[in-house]
């Protein structure tokens, strides 16, 4: 009887050693099959590296790069920038920045090995080509190799400039590092030595199937055991020793979430510097081009009468963007300077005029209340309903419908469609930069604005209905 509990116990052992093994011996044969199956594209990487060196294709380039540089010599550049005079910033680490700068205030022209010795991106965020190439656009096709990828025209999807272009950031972080294995807009990137070989989804799927291979996008809030670039395989697995292990490590790694959270508050004055010198310098830097387009509006409305009629649509359109992006110049002006004081207000004489032309350039059923005038901030809620009607649209379900009402102080606007938004919902489309559906920031800005006027903003549903609430004064319109 011992003898058979023995061979029993040796072969449930063997059996278990087998089963850890299976995981990765089915993965490198899915990977051999696969690299057998004719790619629809196969990439050299070493010369991939060279045309797209990494700080060329990451997102994070284009926006401002405060974090490598000392604030006060930024803040002395930037001045630098608009005077043309000196004095310069000394510091060392702003060497190549202040000879850019030096060359576009003296109109010196740089050779194109500087771009690469410069590490191609500037303070303010993108590449120094771009910039440099609005300066001289004569140079435009020889320094073009040195420019974003996101600042280069759109290529085809079969490309691999198209390829690149078309991924996020975590499809280009596991480019650059050379990931085994990584999947693009259904695409699944497969690397061999010093090759990228790109697979469609009917190819991989069918591998993958057949080794009973299943993956998910890799998300940085999940746990994963194997994982290859953005990729987190999984498998059925029956044991009970990865639960066990998970929860031993959650329990090991509770003190670690304490100190990140310590240095995080540390960090936290730091990083609202910086936003605050983005914002203000972005801010600043529109009203220059604005102020230059509206006195080439002004010189084009001197000499109506001598444009051509087939014109007068443009000149209209270019009328109407030019006040546009003043009244944009004012409100963030407006936002920046009033902290967290409600925001000022104006009077809508006819309420429902004024929605019904909101809401004009969308298929929307308007159910309006009773007419009168409001005191709102006419700007930031225009856009605010504005964003509300273009979700429904792109992501919702017809029919859109745009409803108000007045009562007790309050303006109440409701947008509805028929979708399957609910409550439930509402914490997760809130989060900037999270909703799988494109509402995230959008949102976000949308119930900041209405907070700001003193309101509230909430979700309701299915079907999907966005209630705001402003209080505001009010008299019934009158004629």
């Amino acid at each position: 009887m011992k003898t058979y509990v023995l061979i029993f116990s040796l072969l449930f052992s063997a059996a278990s050693f087998a089963e850890a093994q299976t995981f990765p011996e089915r993965l490198n044969a899915a990977r051999s099959d696969i690299l057998k199956r004719k790619p629809l594209a196969t990439y050299d990487f070493r010369k991939l590296q060279s045309l797209y060196p990494g700080r060329l294709l990451i997102p994070e380039t284009l926006l401002p790069q405060t974090g490598e540089y000392p604030l006060n010599a930024l803040r002395q550049l930037y001045h630098n920038s608009i005077t043309c005079k000196g004095p310069w910033p000394l510091s060392p680490l702003v060497t190549q920045p202040v000879v850019f700068t030096r060359a576009m205030c003296f109109k010196t022209k740089l050779p194109s090995s500087w771009f690469v010795r410069s590490g191609y991106i500037h303070p303010g965020g993108g590449s120094y080509a771009y910039r440099y190439i609005q300066k001289h656009p004569d140079m435009a096709i020889k320094y073009s190799k040195y420019l974003h990828i996101k600042e280069r025209p759109i290529a085809a999807a079969t490309t691999i400039l198209g390829r690149l272009q078309r991924m996020n950031n975590d499809e280009i972080h596991a480019f650059i590092s050379g990931a085994q294995f990584f999947i693009s807009n259904g695409e699944l990137w497969v690397r061999n030595d010093n090759e990228y070989r790109v697979f469609d989804q009917v190819t991989w799927s069918k591998m993958l199937n057949r080794y009973q291979l299943h993956f998910k996008r890799l998300d940085q809030n999940d746990f994963c055991l194997a994982k290859n670039g953005n990729i987190c395989w999984r498998e059925d697995n029956k044991s009970h020793v990865t639960y066990y292990l998970l929860i031993g490590l959650l329990v090991m790694n509770a003190g670690l979430l304490l100190s990140w959270s310590i240095y995080r508050f540390r960090i936290r004055r730091r990083t609202m510097e910086e936003r605050m010198l983005v914002l203000q310098i972005l801010t600043h830097e529109l009203r220059t081009p604005i102020a230059s387009l509206a006195m080439t509006v002004e010189g084009f409305r001197r000499h109506f009468d001598e444009l051509p009629e087939g014109l007068y649509d443009e000149f209209r359109r270019l009328t109407e963007d030019s006040r546009r992006l003043r009244q944009l110049a004012e409100a963030s002006k407006d936002y920046l300077q009033a902290n967290q004081q409600q925001l000022s207000v104006q009077e809508v004489e006819s309420l429902n005029e004024w929605l019904g032309y909101i809401a004009e350039k969308y298929d929307v059923i308007l159910n309006l209340g009773e007419d009168r005038s409001v005191l709102v901030n006419i700007y930031w809620l225009g856009t605010c309903l504005d964003n509300l009607l273009s979700n429904a649209h792109k992501y919702g379900v017809a029919p859109v419908s745009l409803s108000s009402s007045y009562k007790n102080g309050t303006l109440k606007l409701i947008v509805q469609d028929e979708g399957q938004l609910g409550a439930k919902d509402w914490s997760r489309l809130r989060k900037p930069f999270v909703s799988s559906q494109g509402l995230g920031l959008g949102l976000t800005i949308v119930e900041s604005m209405i907070n700001r006027m003193g309101g509230r903003m909430k979700l309701i549903g299915p079907p999907t209905t966005f209630i705001l609430e402003i209080p505001c004064e009010s008299n019934s319109a009158t004629g």
